[in-house]
């Protein structure tokens, strides 16, 4: 199989798909196929995740340095510089900007693959082995992720000779590249830690199952399945001057959707999704919370939408194809009194370009 670049279009089956953290994939139809056959999990054998747990635990035992390169629709790109220590979490510094590294921490969010998101693609899509190729020049394994209808939502790219994810690429339903990882420079073992990086704490405490369903009784919409394809894979609350917020991140496995909740109203004179206020108001719609910044990454083809609705606030960031950000929101209680806005959000989330 030929060399491909995680952002390029494929001209053959292939797949779809976080960021963050994070997925991928390219769309074919098939004639003849059910209308809605890619509204179903796909069935069959699942051989190619074997591969991507070798990934995951790759990520969790090797040492590394490399530039992560993150392409969104239209080509719009960023370059960061990460050293993964898997004792200390991932350093991340903007390319050209090395002496203002940040570290991220393995409990602070979903950066690579893990238990919970293999979980989700499995039960997904059908995750298939696809066979050796190259990448960058580099010998590579490539796994599909396989809708009901056999077009591919998403494409991982593991390196054969270390194990680690090396590309990924996710594609919207009409086949173009919707968000694409791919890393260069890749060099293993124990590089220097900066003395000066910047440690962020983990957001919030991590509500389990009981406290979700005490949330639901108080009125907090915070579903299990925000659609058929996207399940919770982490809720976690924290208080912000004073005041309850919620974030919840759900997944199909190769995209994320983030969602932060918040009792309050927003001021009549703010715009929908303004630039750096991720999460709520406070009590009285005096102004935007925005604490948040550092949750959730999204350098190039990120989405974000905020509107009120029930007594609440809600803000949707998505690493994702617009497609399924639009299935997420849509999912959600409809805004009070702005029709004219729903009917945007129904066309595609408007992109704010990098947070």
């Amino acid at each position: 199989m030929s060399t491909e670049d995680p952002s390029s279009r494929p001209r053959r089956s292939a797949p779809a798909a976080l960021l963050a953290v994070t997925a991928l994939c390219v769309l074919l139809l098939v004639s003849a196929v059910h209308p809605e056959a890619n509204q179903v999990p796909a069935e069959g054998a699942d051989d190619g995740l074997p591969v991507l747990r070798a990934a995951a635990e790759a990520e969790e035992e090797t040492h590394y340095a490399a530039v992560r390169r993150v392409t969104g629709p239209e080509g719009r790109s960023a370059s960061l510089r990460v050293a993964n220590h898997p004792d200390r979490g991932i350093v991340f510094a903007p390319a050209g900007s090395e002496d203002e590294p940040f570290v991220v921490e393995a409990s602070q969010a979903l950066e690579s693959l893990d238990d919970r998101l293999l979980e989700v693609l499995r039960e997904t899509y059908r995750v298939v082995d696809a066979g050796r190729t190259e990448l960058g020049g580099r010998s590579a394994r490539l796994v599909e992720a396989v809708r009901a209808d056999g077009t591919v939502a998403g494409r991982f790219w593991v390196d054969t000779d270390n194990d680690l994810l090396v590309g990924r690429t996710a594609y919207d339903r009409d086949g173009g590249a919707a968000l694409s990882m791919n890393l260069t420079d890749l060099e293993t073992g124990e590089g220097e830690w900066p003395d000066h990086a910047w440690t962020g704490q983990p957001w919030g405490e991590a509500l389990e199952a009981g406290d979700r369903e005490d949330l639901r009784s108080e009125g907090w919409e915070l579903q299990e399945h925000l659609t058929w394809d996207l399940h919770l894979v982490d809720a976690r609350a924290t208080r912000h001057e004073g005041h309850k917020v919620v974030h919840a991140v759900y997944s199909d496995g190769l995209a994320q959707i983030s969602l932060f909740l918040q009792r309050g109203k927003l001021e009549t004179d703010h715009p929908t999704a303004p630039f750096g206020g991720y999460v709520g108001t406070e009590q009285g719609g005096a102004g935007i919370s925005s604490g948040h910044d550092t949750i959730f990454g999204g350098d190039a083809g990120q989405y974000q939408t905020m509107w009120q609705a029930d007594g609440f606030v809600f803000t949707v960031l998505a690493d994702a194809p617009a497609d399924l950000a639009t299935s997420a929101v849509t999912a959600l209680p409809s805004p009070e009194g702005s029709s004219g806005f729903w009917a945007r959000v129904e066309r595609g989330l408007d992109r704010m370009g990098p947070l």
